[in-house]
């Protein structure tokens, strides 16, 4: 049995890599004979040779993939000649497919949200990344299931083995420049912080130069700006991690936000480090508050729980390492297989 990944982007893109890459990547490791393909996304109007010859690349993909293969499909909903095509497949030749999704990509448009209705209600299975999305598929077909996103807890995501000796305690982030809004949570318990004369750097992993403005705007706060990494290599970006005390992950409180998997917080705990996130969306379903990590909600909140991690180095590594243990357990390759094995068992 073949599993043919085909995702919306490249290994550059955070939710392709770690939920279909990363995943065909070690399922080969395990004997399985799996690839991933990025499905460039091309507007309706274009009439270019590229687009012609991406569509016959990707009519001999779909072709073969046998019936007892497990076709694989990654947030393709904005790919509209793959998607059709897809849907032709279904329909016709009666070969299923399983979608997966991390994002709220139902919302912002009829458009949107009608791709993403066809698709979900067609699949033989979907997988999301987080309990509301569930809520949203299950309204449409009742094989929905959720399963975050892994992370490589044997060898990639590592607790620190040596520090940069800088005595400051680091607070770091990563992500993309989407997050300009939820970083403002940030900005009046920083604030707070350095008027009290804490010895802090806020460190700043990609994002852009708008969110680095915006950081940088907390008077008096040190802030070390990363603008790029080789995002598709992980132990890159790990041995950056390494170096916070704390991870934060901010959330404003929309909808969008509720569909969003907690990546950023499982990749900090994961390097047993002591993270603070918003409580919401499903960052609630992978930390439990005050044991492996700090679920907060109003700047006085999240001033408190960056006091407590500062002033109590004890305490601070005493949550890294509880959340460290928990990503082992519970989102590590090790419990994800098996969920993701009865799936697509179910679905072959």
């Amino acid at each position: 049995m073949r599993i043919i990944f085909c995702t919306k982007g490249d290994r550059l893109l955070p939710s392709s890599r770690t939920r279909a890459h990363l995943v065909a990547d070690y399922l080969r490791t395990q004997g399985y004979d799996a690839e991933s393909f990025h499905i460039k996304t091309r507007p309706w109007w274009s009439l270019t040779r590229e687009r012609f010859s991406e569509l016959l690349r990707n009519v001999r993909l779909l072709l073969s993939v046998q019936k007892a293969d497990i076709l694989y499909l990654h947030k393709t909903t904005d790919q509209a000649d793959f998607m059709v095509l897809v849907l032709l497949r279904r329909w016709f030749l009666r070969r299923g497919y399983i979608l997966d999704f991390d994002d709220a990509i139902f919302l912002g448009s009829v458009n949107r949200a009608f791709k993403t209705w066809l698709m979900v209600k067609n699949a033989d299975a979907v997988i999301v990344g987080s309990h509301f999305l569930q809520e949203y598929a299950l309204k449409y077909n009742k094989n929905a299931h959720v399963i975050s996103a892994p992370i490589d807890t044997e060898d990639v995501y590592l607790p620190a083995t040596s520090r940069t000796g800088d005595a400051r305690v680091r607070i770091g982030w990563t992500g993309t420049p989407g997050h300009y809004e939820n970083m403002k949570l940030l900005l009046d318990p920083l604030q707070r912080i350095v008027n009290d004369g804490h010895a802090v750097v806020f460190v700043q992993l990609g994002g852009g130069d708008k969110i680095h403005e915006l950081i940088t705007s907390v008077k008096g706060l040190t802030v070390e700006y990363t603008a790029s990494l080789a995002w598709n290599e992980p132990k890159t970006v790990v041995a950056y991690l390494q170096q916070f005390d704390i991870g934060v992950m901010p959330l404003q409180k929309t909808e969008l936000n509720r569909g969003k998997d907690a990546w950023k917080a499982k990749e900090y705990m994961g390097c047993a480090v002591a993270t603070i996130l918003s409580d919401w969306g499903e960052n609630p379903y992978v930390v439990t508050n005050e044991v492996n990590g700090l679920l907060v909600n109003t700047p006085d909140e999240w001033y408190g729980a960056f006091k407590k991690l500062i002033t109590d180095e004890e305490y601070r590594r005493r949550i890294g390492a509880a959340g460290r243990a928990h990503m082992a357990a519970e989102f590590s390759y090790k419990s994800f297989m098996p969920k993701l094995q009865a799936i697509i068992g179910r679905a072959a």
